[in-house]
């Protein structure tokens, strides 16, 4: 395979803008609905399976160029193991990560095709995960991953954090069902996740709690609160505390750094703004659970509320979809508070990843499955340009 004869400096602004023009399109088709039969509709798969290739080729066989930041470290490891290393795997560290890349280095594959195989995994298990869980409108699921805010930056420069997350959402998309042989098979896709990037082990730690332990969101998003104040009084330790923990050897390089990058990296220090964008998905789980119980103590419960004890069944959801998205919500809460705990640490952008990977999911899931609005089409034709805007807002801003 070769690379596709496209300036490497245009990449990412026809990435964003052709995402952000589809968005639009998209909005004005569900902006004059005043009910939820679009989002109820059954939608062909084409439209987002075809979108998806498309974006996996162009993602996949881009140039080999420092504007894609650490691909080119990537490019450097597999050109300088060709020449001095042997194929081999090695369980204690990322080995199936490195099984890809040695097995076709070994096999004389050129960089591209590395590339596009990562792509792949990439944006295929995200189109994979989100079939799952909203398989009868698949198009807009993919336009709020596709279109939110690190989406493009770990399809091209965080590869291995984005395939691994990527592949837990999979992963979560099969053993959220609750059936044991597809909890098994989840968690099979889990150890080639953890194979590629130790540092999923936090959102599945968070997916296990949100499971078994932390049902209520109110709990997860008190802890949330609760983390903020943490991060304010003891950054510097938790980012020690963490470091040791041993769930990614960065991270002890990356707390010992925050001074040496404070001013070559704007990550560094307390980011309110990012807290800010953190914040949507919870603040939309909080208006979700509050108007569950509003409806709650206006109606009584339902038949299959008393049958489950889920709050919202019957009418904002059925049981399983309202647990669905309790369990991803508390999820990402539980996963995002951990970055608010060591926000401060240089690179913190990275750790922020490993719950952000799930905000295109909550907000779709959210707007796709849950009743909240008479006229939910409107209302999620603009969230999801909203979602797209910012997006493009912090492109032209640099950020």
């Amino acid at each position: 395979m070769s690379p596709l004869p496209i300036p490497p400096t245009l990449y990412s602004q026809l990435y964003y803008w052709g995402i952000f023009i589809v968005c639009l399109f998209l909005y004005f088709n569900y902006s004059g609905s005043d009910n939820c039969n679009k989002l109820l509709q059954k939608n062909s798969m084409a439209p987002a399976l075809i979108f998806s290739i498309i974006l996996i080729v162009f993602i996949g066989l881009r140039p080999n160029h420092y504007v894609f930041g650490d691909s080119a470290n990537y490019a450097h490891g597999y050109y300088f193991d060709s020449i001095n290393s042997t194929f081999n795997i090695d369980l204690n560290k990322e080995w199936f990560w490195r099984f890809l890349r040695d097995a076709l280095r070994v096999s004389g594959a050129p960089l591209s095709t590395w590339f596009f195989i990562i792509a792949i995994g990439y944006i295929g298990s995200a189109f994979w995960g989100l079939q799952k869980l909203v398989g009868e409108n698949v198009w807009m699921a993919m336009l709020f991953f596709l279109s939110a805010y690190s989406t493009y930056e770990f399809g091209v420069n965080g590869l291995r954090n984005g395939f691994a997350c990527s592949l837990i959402i999979m992963a979560f998309a099969i053993a959220v069902n609750g059936n044991i042989s597809k909890m098994l098979l989840g968690g099979i896709v889990v150890i080639f996740a953890m194979g590629s990037h130790k540092s999923v082990m936090l959102p599945l730690a968070a997916f296990l709690a949100a499971t078994y332990f932390i049902k209520s969101p109110k709990w997860a998003i008190y802890f949330w609160m609760a983390s903020i104040g943490v991060s304010l009084v003891a950054g510097g330790t938790m980012v020690n505390f963490f470091a040791g923990l041993g769930f990614d050897d960065r991270m002890a390089s990356y707390g010992n750094s925050m001074n040496q990058y404070a001013d070559s990296f704007s990550s560094t220090g307390f980011r309110w703004d990012f807290l800010a964008y953190s914040a949507m998905p919870i603040w939309l789980t909080w208006y979700v659970t509050k108007k569950a119980e509003k409806e709650r103590a206006m109606y009584g419960d339902t038949i299959e509320e008393a049958e489950t004890n889920i709050t919202g069944a019957g009418r904002i959801a059925d049981a399983h979809s309202m647990r669905v998205f309790n369990i991803l919500a508390n999820t990402y809460i539980l996963a995002n508070a951990f970055w608010v705990m060591v926000i401060k640490a240089a690179f913190s952008n990275r750790f922020a990843y490993l719950s952000w990977f799930l905000y295109p999911v909550i907000l779709a899931y959210a707007v796709i499955r849950l009743h909240i609005w008479p006229d939910q089409d409107r209302k999620a034709g603009l969230i999801l340009l909203a979602h797209a805007g910012f997006t493009v807002i912090m492109f032209l801003l640099g950020k």
